[in-house]
């Protein structure tokens, strides 16, 4: 995105982004009460029948090279696992009441203390510190993650992915009509959106917005053009 954002095709009509993180469980099972945890390295190895199994399925996807590319040096393999349904409530909260750039800046942060620092995405005090770092009113922000609130919402989600056919992660479903599927390089995912600029028509379309609930006035806000 910020390839194309710093490098327009026409200067006069620059292209923004609003993007929508969608919920996705990778272990639906996995107790949504704050005590549960496992480290990463014990789900994947379950996951993939054991140490040699998963050691193959790490140097098939070049995980560590794939997150060095992108400024991660790395991944913190005993991290700890857990269920990561208030982390998506909190995302979809403040996209609802903050739009996208905020909730950006929250989803980034989260992916820092969680892939680096190791911390389980269900830890309600952590979450909070994250919104806090990005302006979110930390007590307003618990006090949501205490409540019921969206859970009717993240559902319909799970439900449009089953009828979409969408099982894995990860999936960018762009204008909400071009669904790219696996682990694409981003110079993948610039060829899309250059087809969509050279159109000049852009792609406003949202799969998921109507099943997230996100008001009309937060899907119309944008990610900020990259600092020069």
């Amino acid at each position: 995105m910020n390839e194309v954002m710093s490098d327009p095709m026409d200067p006069t009509n620059p292209v923004r982004f609003s993007v929508l993180r969608v919920p996705f469980f990778l272990e639906p099972a996995y107790d949504t009460d704050e005590s549960f945890c496992e480290t990463n390295r014990v789900r994947l190895e379950r996951k993939w029948g054991g140490k040699a199994a998963f050691a193959a399925q790490k140097h098939r996807h070049r995980l560590k090279e794939r997150g060095q590319e992108v400024g991660i040096e790395k991944f913190n393999l005993d991290r700890l696992a857990s269920s990561t349904l208030k982390s998506h409530r909190l995302i979809q909260w403040i996209t609802k009441n903050r739009g996208c750039e905020v909730a950006e800046a929250v989803y980034n942060d989260l992916n820092h203390r969680h892939f680096v620092d190791g911390k389980k995405l269900n830890d309600a005090e952590m979450l909070c510190d994250a919104a806090a770092a990005a302006g979110v009113d930390r007590d307003e922000a618990m006090r949501f993650l205490e409540s019921d609130e969206g859970l009717e919402e993240i559902g319909d989600a799970q439900d449009m992915l089953q009828e979409m056919g969408i099982h894995s992660i990860p999936n960018f479903v762009i204008g909400g009509k071009v669904v790219v599927s696996g682990a694409v390089h981003a110079a993948e995912l610039v060829q899309i959106f250059r087809r969509f600029e050279s159109a000049g028509e852009g792609a406003p379309g949202s799969a998921f917005a109507d099943a997230l609930r996100i008001p009309p006035e937060m899907r119309a806000k944008t990610l900020p053009a990259p600092s020069a």
